[in-house]
């Protein structure tokens, strides 16, 4: 059996917990700033059912799938 001390343990124990913290927060980070790089040009919002989609299609006038209604692009999200 490998004996050691309880301040070594502690220790071990904090610093593995705060690198996997630290690499948490990293990857948060990057994804956060991969989300606020993409464009929400195909998102849509029902204006009807607030049902809200993407319609990658639709330049103009979109197609809810949920209550099958039209609208135009002044009333997307």
């Amino acid at each position: 059996m490998i004996k050691i001390e309880i301040n070594l343990a502690v220790a071990l124990y904090l610093g593995i917990s705060i690198i996997i913290l630290l690499i948490w927060i990293v990857f948060e980070y990057r994804k956060d700033k991969r989300v606020k790089e993409k464009n929400y040009n195909n998102l849509w919002q029902c204006p009807i059912c607030f049902h809200i989609y993407i319609d990658s299609r639709a330049e103009t006038i979109s197609r809810c799938p949920k209550c099958n209604t039209l609208h135009r692009r002044e009333e997307k999200m």
